[in-house]
């Protein structure tokens, strides 16, 4: 079972409380931000609006958790060598262990026309 972070299971077990439309006319309004103890205050409905925006999750420490796990930028990972190729997956690299001497015999068997890279 894949371990959850601990940022995801606090906003799993309280869920951050949005403020209600009666709230929303209030200039006043102070509300506590999830970073740290220190009043936000929002003045006009639109501030509410832009706490929805992903812009706004990166800066909160729970959200931007969430985040990061669903959005992970993937795809980078291959960035091909011939050398390094040839090292690890070559002739002379199964030639080398005892393991690769079996792939190629395996390999030599069943026929294939090419027995490594």
């Amino acid at each position: 079972m894949p371990r959850i972070p601990r940022a995801l299971v606090q906003l799993l077990t309280r869920p951050p409380r949005l403020p209600t439309a009666s709230l929303v006319n209030r200039p006043s309004l102070s509300i506590v931000s999830l970073q740290n103890s220190t009043p936000l205050l929002l003045s006009r409905p639109s501030q509410y609006l832009a706490l929805s925006t992903p812009s706004a999750w990166s800066s909160s420490p729970v959200l931007g958790a969430v985040l990061q796990l669903r959005h992970a930028q993937r795809g980078m990972e291959y960035q091909p060598s011939q050398r390094k190729r040839k090292r690890k997956h070559g002739f002379l690299a199964r030639k080398r262990s005892l393991g690769g001497r079996k792939i190629l015999g395996r390999r030599l068997n069943k026929g294939r026309k090419y027995l490594t890279h």
